[in-house]
């Protein structure tokens, strides 16, 4: 016993599942390059979901009402981003989602930083 009277089993041991055997053993994805940051969407909310996995459904939900980023999926997944983006994988591969990789910011002007830099020495 624990003080207040709890078990050691009581406490939040984490995830019951591991990353490994959500995504059958498999760590590549057959889709290029996932950033973190980029969008997916589902392509047919309402298309039959039979034989997909619990998290596989679980993705397409989320998708439905507007895109998500992967590091989203992630974190309302509570799963590695490693292991999302071998699901999501998945699931552009059947067709179910599609993305929108994100935006590169253009590279910062020398000049502005070089003024905020002064600034920053003048105080």
């Amino acid at each position: 016993m624990i003080d207040g009277g709890t078990s050691w089993y009581e406490d939040d041991d984490g995830p019951t599942v591991r990353p490994f055997a959500v995504t059958r053993g498999r760590v590549r994805i057959n889709q290029g390059d996932l950033d973190m940051l980029t969008l997916v969407r589902a392509v047919h909310p309402r298309a039959n979901r039979n034989g997909l996995q619990w998290e596989h459904n679980e993705i397409l939900q989320m998708c439905v009402a507007r895109p998500l980023s992967l590091v989203e999926v992630s974190a309302r997944l509570d799963l590695l981003l490693a292991a999302v983006k071998v699901l999501v994988g998945d699931l552009i591969d059947a067709g179910a989602l599609v993305v929108q990789s994100p935006a590169r910011p253009a590279p910062p002007n020398p000049e502005l930083l070089q003024a905020v830099l002064d600034g920053v020495r003048r105080l």
